[in-house]
């Protein structure tokens, strides 16, 4: 009987302990996953080979719903693994400074002036006015095409986006 009761005290706490183990690592593996971000102009090359849909994160650096998404949604593990298996994830700065090439014609920030100061704030970058973006932060859903398909504005917590974005066929 007291052999008995050393087998179950040891298999029990074998038992326990290999479940806190797969629990740490899986909380490990979660606490370290993230969206796969590209540029716009990697979204596209890759599309090119493997069609997905692309969604264009457009942020400021100085909206504070902007920094509650980075925080808060995108850390989302259901998100991420929904994000990077089904979508090109694009972070694309609203105001940026930097030229890019988008469906093959070359965008900038014309308002952008270096000699004025080189942190101007509300310089609109031109691809961001192709968005029709209304405010920050907005995801604008391009199809496999490249074609927007949808907009998502305002801040949103990781369901309202998984949500919205399954919705999308």
């Amino acid at each position: 009987m007291k052999q008995f009761f050393i087998l179950t005290i040891l298999l029990v706490g074998s038992m326990s302990l290999s479940a806190q183990t797969a629990t740490k690592s899986t909380k490990a593996m979660m606490a370290t996953a993230k969206i796969n971000w590209l540029t716009l102009e990697e979204a596209q090359e890759l599309n090119k080979t493997n069609p997905k849909k692309i969604i264009v994160d457009l942020y400021t650096e100085w909206c504070g719903p902007c920094k509650r998404m980075m925080q808060q949604t995108f850390t989302d593990p259901t998100l991420i693994k929904y994000l990077n298996e089904n979508f090109y994830a694009v972070k694309f700065n609203a105001e940026s400074q930097a030229p890019v090439n988008f469906k093959g014609k070359l965008y900038s920030n014309p308002t952008f002036n270096p000699a004025k100061s080189p942190r101007q704030r509300n310089a609109v970058h031109q691809y961001t006015r192709t968005t029709g973006v209304r405010g920050y932060p907005t995801l604008i859903v391009y199809n496999s095409e490249v074609e927007i398909i949808d907009r998502i504005v305002g801040f949103q917590l990781a369901p309202q986006v998984m949500r919205k974005l399954k919705k999308l066929k």
